[in-house]
């Protein structure tokens, strides 16, 4: 994780200040993105899966007992039960009388199980879906915290004001690995940098990228000047500024350090 460093707390942002931890230096230290942040997600990740595969072993074991067709086998048991309990009673001792009363307690049975089985259904539907967002939640954090890294990186040449449209594009290249690296892909297909053998960086992406969208880096500018903005902004317009996330600021901030 990114340690951004500050000299007093008055240079955070408010919202993140009691993130900040003062070091043996004095200075105050501010991860970029908080370790107990992923931590979070991890935990809430792995707990909705235990959940969900908690609900799939309780569906495996209705499953070989209700069948294919829960409906059926819902009316049958609601059938066999009336039938017990009306001979337990000594009301039924006709052999019609007992198939009829076997029926109706199968087809009762039969909507109790179908409403069961289709609650949970939805349920392991349901925590799909919660893990599947926290998943991509995480694997953003972390094409977020790469590619601002080297945005904001004087050798990208790319313009911070355009740093929202170039995380769009990153977005649509870049799949996280589960050690959290980063690598481009073109479909199912790596793409490879310039030596032909490792995966395109994240910076040599940029070079890319620059060549077909030039408007969102500095040399369409001429020169990469600042263009008579507010260098106290790292080059920004205070209304540019002011649009960054809290991220995006601090990181601004420390490369003034």
């Amino acid at each position: 994780m990114p340690d951004f460093l500050f000299d007093n707390v008055e240079q955070i942002a408010e919202e993140l200040r009691g993130d900040a931890k003062k070091n043996d230096a004095g200075k105050f230290v501010l991860n970029l993105v908080p370790k107990t942040k992923l931590d979070e997600f991890r935990e809430n990740n792995i707990k909705l899966s235990k959940e969900r595969d908690d609900l799939s072993k309780v569906v495996a074991k209705v499953l070989p007992i209700v069948g294919e067709d829960a409906d059926k086998f819902a009316e049958e048991l609601a059938a066999l039960r009336a039938v017990d309990q009306k001979v337990k009673d000594g009301t039924l001792t006709k052999k019609d009388d007992i198939e009829n009363e076997i029926a109706k307690r199968i087809a009762n049975m039969k909507e109790g199980y179908d409403k069961q089985t289709q609650a949970q259904a939805k349920e392991i539907s349901d925590l799909k879906l919660k893990n599947s967002e926290l998943d991509a939640g995480i694997k953003r954090v972390h094409i977020d915290r790469a590619v601002t890294a080297e945005v904001l990186n004087e050798k990208s040449g790319a313009n911070p004001e355009a740093l929202a449209h170039i995380l769009q594009e990153a977005y649509k290249v870049f799949v996280v690995q589960p050690d959290g690296t980063l690598i481009p892909k073109n479909g199912e297909a790596t793409i490879y940098g310039s030596d032909g053998a490792t995966p395109m960086s994240v910076l040599e992406w940029l070079g890319k990228l620059s060549e077909k969208h030039s408007y969102l880096f500095k040399n369409s500018n001429g020169g990469g000047a600042s263009g008579g903005k507010d260098t106290a902004f790292g080059g920004l317009s205070k209304e540019a500024f002011a649009k960054l996330k809290p991220e995006q600021k601090l990181a601004l901030a420390n490369r003034k350090q």
